[in-house]
């Protein structure tokens, strides 16, 4: 055994009293790193991801992202362009779609007698449903979206008129191009419900080579070099509706876009390494499923409401049946 002097047991306390405190400390603050580390679910993320994530849910208010954006490459300028229009159907018409395909600013609505019929989906120029048409075709070289959706519902007064059923999706360009009914679409939605008064939303997200500029030239797909295979498109299709129907629609998109060298303006001369884009999108899908349009919403409320309805009635016909069994009691005795 080893006999200490008092000066040095005291000595040999506080060197082990400052390492414990300093290990704490050291543990305390890589706790409070982690804590303040964006995490979705349970699982870490980039800065940069977490921006994007918000704005791809929320693409109508959340915050727009500043660069570095996800994606590799030039950095350009990220701005949010809405459009705000009204759709739907005519005489003896009774399914519309609409869909929106971020990549190239080109958009379509087409009415139909109704949702098999046939319809076409030619690519071609619709200024009126771009958003930020005339500000990007006029001072923009290329552009590549960030987020997009499409917010829609029904004019109507009467809650009487308001029947049929929507489909929304995100699907490839081409998917959409070669449907030659609605009904088909319906087949590729990955959310449905019935048409209610509420605001309904569909909310894009990019796919492979969502991540690259395309030219901006809205004259038509041909012209602007974009896959139409692996640049998504974000749709909505109505059937089963009142024919000569009004629909309010807001197509919104968050492009990130750099200047022609006519408008005067300069290039932000610096690149980013970008992250996986396509993990960002597998982790909201892994950990949000459905997350990308407000149908399962809206679906859950209609049965919640149904339930309440059902419930309500039940509980006046158990109150009769348990009056009636409760007046036959007092009948047997004499009462």
């Amino acid at each position: 055994m080893v006999k200490l002097s008092k000066k040095e047991f005291n000595r040999l306390l506080t060197l082990s009293t400052r390492g414990g405190v300093r290990r704490k400390r050291r543990n305390r603050n890589r706790r409070t790193n982690r804590a303040n580390r964006p995490r979705t679910n349970g699982m870490a993320v980039t800065l940069e991801q977490h921006a994007h994530m918000q704005v791809m849910q929320r693409p109508f208010t959340a915050q727009v992202p500043q660069n570095p954006c996800i994606y590799a490459g030039e950095q350009g300028t990220i701005n949010r362009f809405l459009t705000d229009f009204t759709g739907g159907t005519g005489a003896g018409q009774t399914a519309y779609l609409l869909f929106f395909h971020p990549n190239t600013g080109y958009g379509g609505g087409i009415a139909a007698a109704n949702s098999a019929a046939a319809i076409s989906t030619t690519p071609g120029a619709n200024a009126s449903l771009t958003p930020g048409f005339t500000t990007l075709a006029s001072v923009a070289q290329k552009q590549r979206a960030v987020a997009a959706g499409i917010r829609f519902s029904t004019t109507a007064l009467s809650l009487t008129t308001i029947v049929g059923e929507f489909a929304v999706g995100v699907v490839s360009l081409d998917t959409i191009t070669t449907a030659t009914t609605i009904d088909q679409l319906f087949v590729m939605a990955q959310g449905r419900a019935n048409l209610t008064r509420d605001l309904h939303e569909a909310r894009w997200y990019p796919n492979s080579f969502d991540a690259k500029y395309s030219s901006v030239n809205y004259g038509g797909i041909s012209l602007t070099g974009s896959d139409t295979n692996d640049t998504n498109a974000v749709f909505v299709a109505i059937r089963g509706i009142p024919a000569s129907t009004n629909i309010s629609f807001q197509i919104t998109n968050v492009a990130e876009w750099t200047p022609k060298v006519s408008s005067g303006m300069s290039v932000t001369a610096t690149s980013s390494p970008g992250t996986d884009h396509q993990s960002t999108v597998q982790l909201l899908h892994q950990h949000t499923p459905g997350w990308h349009h407000t149908a399962k919403a809206t679906a859950e409320r209609l049965l919640e409401d149904t339930v309440k309805v059902v419930g309500k009635q039940a509980e006046k016909g158990l109150r009769l049946a348990a009056g009636k069994i409760f007046e036959g009691g007092m009948a047997a005795f004499g009462l």
